[in-house]
């Protein structure tokens, strides 16, 4: 029975004083999809982005008590992960032992001769997934059941990955975060608003409503520019303006044909210790929702006095962020401790030739 309704299903079985239930309930349930690597004849199971669990990454074959991870191809067995009772095959049905299921974030209950399976399901909806706006920074709400504790806005780096917007901090990634009003009851579930504000840059803005422990829910802020002139160029940390500024371009937002070249001239004024004596400019393109490198980064020389000129020209229209990189300095990397970093960046839209 899944919610009061019957499902056809193999039966459970007991085999060496050990319960085993058939791995299939777990897709009949909509828990996640059963996979099968042939070349390591080992399982796993795809989670349902509503049961979120690290055990999507843990591999477990047929006849053997171990758990493993699979890597370039090969598995690894995991040394700090208790036995498990070993899965077993019968009439092409794959057994996997009911203790296992805690793992998965399944609760179970065995009880005269019936098993009772509870699991928590928590989902993320997106009501208005685009925006446009022609303001700055953009305002909305998030309901959050109760039980989700915090949520968080996440905000495209434009240069790999995502980053918590700083409430009240030093990013150039700046927003606001407060719970409003009283909380709502719907049925037996309780729920707070949050509102958030961010900052926006010129274009695109990838953004993202993240739990710790529920899937993330993806929105696109495109703020529209009527007058690109007004833009600044955006720093990735208020203090980076310490480090470097700029003759060429005035603006922070450009819009250029294709091929055109845009020159970049400035000159790096920290006063931290540098470990070389270039700046590098690497581009990234707009596309399938997120900001992805887009060609080699382009690499310019500093005089004596750390001035530094150079140019970039993008060749295919879109949309596009110049990521300035640093010279060389103490980054505490986990390989080295000196690396370059993100200090500003220019947004460009790139229009075809002739328009």
């Amino acid at each position: 029975m899944l919610d009061s309704n019957s499902l056809q299903a193999s039966p459970l079985l007991m085999k060496n004083g050990n319960l085993y239930i058939p791995i299939k309930w777990l897709e009949l349930a909509g828990i996640g999809r059963i996979m099968k690597s042939t070349k390591t004849n080992s399982y796993w199971i795809d989670f349902s982005p509503e049961h979120p669990t690290y055990f999507s990454i843990i591999r477990f074959k047929a006849d053997s008590s171990k758990l493993y991870v699979e890597l370039n191809g090969k598995l690894t067995e995991l040394d700090d992960k208790p036995k498990i009772p070993p899965p077993f095959m019968k009439k092409n049905t794959l057994y996997v032992p009911v203790s296992m299921l805690s793992r998965m974030g399944i609760n179970y209950d065995w009880s005269q001769g019936t098993l009772q399976l509870k699991w928590s399901e928590k989902s993320v909806k997106v009501l208005q997934p685009v925006y446009a706006t022609e303001a700055g920074r953009i305002t909305f709400s998030a309901l959050v059941q109760k039980e989700y504790g915090r949520i968080y806005l996440m905000q495209s780096m434009g240069f790999g990955g995502m980053t918590g917007v700083a409430i009240g901090g030093t990013s150039s990634l700046k927003g606001t975060e407060q719970t409003i009003d009283k909380s709502i009851k719907i049925g037996s579930r309780e729920f707070s608003r949050v509102e958030f504000s961010v900052d926006l840059r010129p274009g695109p803005n990838p953004l993202q409503i993240h739990s710790n422990d529920n899937p993330s829910a993806d929105i696109i802020v495109n703020r529209n520019v009527k007058d690109p002139a007004v833009i600044p160029i955006r720093y990735n940390h208020d203090t980076d303006a310490n480090n470097i500024v700029f003759n060429k371009p005035t603006q922070g937002y450009l819009q250029v044909q294709a091929g055109e070249a845009i020159e970049i001239s400035g000159s790096v004024i920290t006063d931290e210790y540098i470990e070389s004596q270039v700046v590098g400019f690497q581009l990234t393109k707009f596309q399938n929702g997120d900001f992805k490198t887009n060609g080699t980064k382009t690499v310019v020389q500093m005089n004596e006095k750390r001035e530094f000129s150079g140019s970039v020209a993008i060749n295919e229209p879109g949309t596009y962020l110049i990521n300035i990189l640093s010279p060389d300095l103490f980054a505490g990397g986990m390989t080295s401790p000196y690396g370059s970093v993100k200090w500003a960046e220019i947004a460009v839209e790139v229009r075809p030739k002739g328009r």
